[in-house]
């Protein structure tokens, strides 16, 4: 064992009281000699992740919150669930997210219309998901 510290982790709220978690972590030598780390912090499974001060159950919250609301609406949702984060924080979050793997469609639908005047738009449409 090379050393000990303390890590502080955000839950999710419990009967209303945000929660956090003082979780003591011991940093280990690595005993491979062709590994260029000479030590490492161990981790605990289902509630520690590399660089986060969240567990993963908050973080799900927190993207499920950024991705249906966003910025402000996403903030005050949370806010309802006793977790405290600023609009930023929820968008930073949303960029985050990874966008769902695109599909090429197999039947499209078009849509022409017209605007106002000589202004046209022409609009393609997924005819079986029905996604633009």
């Amino acid at each position: 064992m090379h050393s000990r510290y303390v890590r502080h982790l955000a839950d999710a709220a419990l009967g209303g009281q945000p929660v956090r978690i003082d979780l003591s972590v011991r940093r280990l030598y690595c005993e491979n000699s062709a590994c260029p780390k000479v030590t490492f912090a161990e981790r605990v499974p289902g509630l520690t992740v590399r660089y986060q001060r969240r567990t993963p159950l908050l973080q799900q919250l927190v993207e499920g919150a950024s991705v249906m609301l966003a910025g402000r609406g996403g903030a005050r949702m949370l806010s309802i669930l006793n977790i405290r984060l600023s609009r930023c924080t929820v968008l930073a979050q949303l960029i985050q997210v990874p966008l769902p793997l695109l599909v090429t469609p197999r039947v499209l639908g078009v849509d022409d219309f017209a605007l106002y005047g000589d202004t046209y738009g022409t609009l393609l449409v997924d005819a079986e998901t029905r996604l633009r």
